[in-house]
């Protein structure tokens, strides 16, 4: 991700541009009597039987995925499995999700406020160009938290921006601002799709989720049975800005955790001639169970003389059982360091890893439904208790958490959560002088919706 140098009113203008040239060209399409044309109907993920004369996309689908048709679980979910609400003109979507939150404790280090804070809301907007070309892309309004009491400050960020050629469902060539295939939370991160509102450590620290990067190469799906679906990443990219050529970390050593962060390179340009190798292999049963494993390697400093190898392992499950939603889910990760004399007396760390788990069993009582049907009866309504097992070690600063939660969905595409954060382990650097004493634990709220 990165910051673009636009006012949020710049972005408001070309809302409005677009949306009026949309109503214009929709106004010369629709002759009088006739009504406006409809969003072309859609293929479900993993479907290998697209229509007739169109090509089957990444996953095996001949569209975008819409609201009706999209039953893809939670857990295994990637780009193209959004449920948008809105079909432009033509083949264009556009659709978003937003976050509200509450904290009962401030923490510093995991980037966290006290109190009610609207987090984010970020916007898609996906094209059909043609029957083998697409544009996928998203936007984000962030705010930010800074260890201040209150912020108004906005970040807006481009979180993608893609066009992929299909030219078969095995081999389809991407290029743009990519989400890096690094374990499944950095593209699978939506706020309605997750259990918790904060994302794990290790999705964090390790893999700095929201991560994006420029880049170009290639994906697809091989089904060698209706059962079995083998799936394929792999692009060339920029990596990671760690080390200057002057012995400057990208994060300073009191802030150790947010080194991996603060190194995102930006959309602009590389800190180094050499290009980073990302990816991953993927493997699903039944359309329910995945797993998978990715990788990130290459120099991580101005000079070039250091390899930063970061590899993950991911898997995820749902199942239905006598009226239960099981699911269960996690990540682990390594980021290793290779270090000349420079690097180690400029300080750069030896070894990031860390893991999560997360399990959740998912029903709407009958009784809800009978007794208060307009509340507890809508499509998708239910209730969810999960808890999440979380754990890092950042060269030797660990942090633990284990994390039991409750979530309420009115509807399928929206959510309240509630969890309460115990710290087995703090994570950072909390006792430097002048630093306030941040708490880790407490009660976590949010609200998140797509729409």
């Amino acid at each position: 991700m990165t910051q673009l140098g636009v006012r949020p009113r710049c972005w408001l203008l070309v809302a409005a541009v677009f949306v009026a040239t949309d109503l214009r060209v929709i106004a010369q399409d629709t002759a009088p009597g006739e009504e406006t044309r409809s969003a072309p109907e859609t293929a479900m993920p993993n479907d290998n039987s697209p229509d007739e004369g169109t090509p089957a996309g990444p996953g095996g689908t001949a569209g975008f995925e819409g609201r009706s048709t999209l039953d893809t679980p939670p857990e295994l979910r990637g780009i193209y499995d959004k449920p948008f609400l809105t079909g432009l003109w033509r083949r264009s979507y556009f659709g978003g999700y937003y976050e509200l939150e509450y904290h009962s404790e401030k923490d510093g280090i995991m980037n966290t406020p006290e109190g009610f804070r609207l987090h984010r809301t970020n916007l898609f907007f996906f094209t059909e160009v043609t029957d083998r070309v697409r544009f996928a892309s998203e936007l984000e309004f962030e705010t930010e938290f800074e260890g201040a009491e209150t912020s108004d400050d906005i970040e807006t960020k481009i979180e993608m921006a893609f066009v992929d050629w299909t030219i078969f469902q095995e081999f389809v060539i991407r290029g743009g601002a990519l989400l890096v295939p690094l374990g499944r939370i950095n593209v699978n991160h939506d706020g309605p799709i997750r259990l918790f509102t904060e994302r794990p450590m290790v999705s964090t620290f390790v893999i700095p989720t929201t991560f994006t990067e420029p880049g170009i190469g290639a994906q697809g799906t091989i089904n060698p049975t209706d059962a079995l679906e083998l799936s394929y990443e792999a692009y060339a990219v920029n990596g990671f800005n760690v080390l200057d050529a002057d012995g400057e970390l990208a994060a300073p050593l009191v802030d150790s955790q947010d080194l991996l962060s603060e190194a995102r390179t930006s959309l602009g340009g590389d800190n180094n001639g050499n290009t980073t190798g990302t990816g991953r292999l993927g493997l699903t049963l039944f359309d329910a169970v995945e797993v998978g494993g990715s990788w990130h390697v290459g120099t991580y400093d101005e000079r070039s003389d250091n390899i930063l190898a970061l590899v993950a392992a991911d898997w995820g499950m749902s199942y239905s059982l006598s009226g239960f939603d099981l699911g269960l889910q996690g990540e682990a990760a390594i980021a290793d360091f290779e270090r000349d004399a420079f690097a180690r007396s400029s300080g750069v760390p030896k070894e990031y890893w860390g893991y999560f788990v997360e399990g959740s069993v998912g029903r709407m009582p009958h009784f809800l439904r009978r007794t208060i049907p307009y509340v507890f009866d809508d499509e998708g309504s239910t209730f969810v208790l999960a808890l999440r097992w979380d754990y890092v070690d950042l060269d030797g600063d660990r942090g633990e958490i284990i994390e039991p939660g409750i979530n309420f969905r009115p509807a399928t595409d929206t959510v309240f959560k509630l969890s309460y954060r115990f710290s087995l382990n703090s994570v950072g650097n909390r006792d430097l002088p002048g630093r306030e004493d941040w708490d880790d634990e407490g009660f976590v709220f949010s609200l998140s919706s797509y729409f």
